[in-house]
């Protein structure tokens, strides 16, 4: 493989990240996009483990994909304690608008 696949997957989670960051929905939505194509084009390019400089930088990915996941679930908390707020302030109390699965409850 190629590294330039991975470095430029690597800039997409950078990306993913300073949308999450910056909760910019229009950045947040092409990073995804972008990310999307990037991993495709990982996918595509096949056979990476036997090339030592390239397992570096899938640990670096991982890392980046382990702070964009933490983002996630901070922000996904942080809405459901909005949305309670909201329902509180409204007399409603226990408003679950999605369960563990991720299904709407």
């Amino acid at each position: 493989m190629t590294p330039a696949p991975l470095h430029r997957l690597e800039a997409c989670h950078h990306a993913l990240i300073d949308a999450l960051d910056a909760q910019d929905i229009d950045a947040l939505e092409g990073s995804i996009d972008a990310f999307r194509s990037a991993l495709e084009a990982v996918h595509a390019e096949g056979a990476w483990r036997d090339q030592p400089g390239v397992l570096d930088c899938i640990g670096r990915i991982h890392r980046l994909s382990e702070a964009a996941r933490i983002r996630v679930n901070f922000l996904t908390d942080l809405n459901q304690q909005r949305i309670e707020a909201l329902a509180a302030a409204r007399g409603r109390e226990n408003v679950v608008v999605y369960g563990r699965t991720g299904r709407a409850a």
